[in-house]
């Protein structure tokens, strides 16, 4: 990846004028395959999304952008408000980062990696400050997003089954996260956490 690009990425918070983006994004084929199986209405996206905008719900939704244009949706959550999902990937703390690139055009260029690195060091750790580990899951077949995942320092931690799927915990803590450092923290132009 180029260092250039990874100071370009930008994060601010999902609003309800970007449920169209959204919806877009869960339309495309490298989307469903792996992050939204179903399609879904602008409605659908509004019921499951509108929540979190609003602060209705613990989770904490946001776009990545590179020059104001935005190509990326990451959402971060402790895990202890979610007692569901804490109890299926059998942890008992900390917090869970999600995140899928939507427009195509900016897939394989490392933007996946730029963008978990930043978002856990510039959003999600300092939202959560209290929390010293992260969580990822991804389907045991998404081998692109298990290596962007392992390259910004997460590490397997167990398989469990979601729906279904065959799915692969990873985890990492804030100090290994910081000694890892694929990219600078300090490259990051601007991030709006709330």
């Amino acid at each position: 990846m180029n260092s250039s690009a990874s100071h370009e990425v930008t994060f601010r918070p999902v609003e309800e004028e970007d449920f169209p983006i959204l919806a877009a994004w869960l339309a495309e084929p490298h989307v469903r395959r792996f992050y939204q199986k179903t399609p879904v209405t602008l409605e659908e996206i509004a019921q499951e999304y509108g929540p979190s905008v609003r602060r209705e719900e613990p989770s904490v939704c946001h776009l990545a952008s590179i020059a104001g244009t935005p190509f990326a949706y990451l959402q971060c959550y402790r895990n202890a408000d979610y007692r569901e999902w804490m109890d299926m990937i059998g942890v008992d703390g900390g917090i869970s980062v999600d995140l899928f690139i939507g427009d195509s055009t900016y897939l394989r260029k490392g933007l996946g990696r730029a963008s978990l690195s930043l978002y856990l060091q510039q959003v999600a750790f300092p939202y959560y400050s209290g929390e010293t580990r992260a969580y990822i899951a991804h389907e045991q077949r998404n081998t692109a997003a298990l290596c962007c995942s392992r390259a910004v320092g997460f590490r397997p931690l167990r398989a469990f089954l979601e729906d279904g799927c065959e799915m692969l915990l990873l985890a990492t803590d804030r100090n290994s996260l910081l000694q890892h450092r694929p990219m600078a923290g300090r490259e990051v132009n601007e991030v709006n956490m709330l």
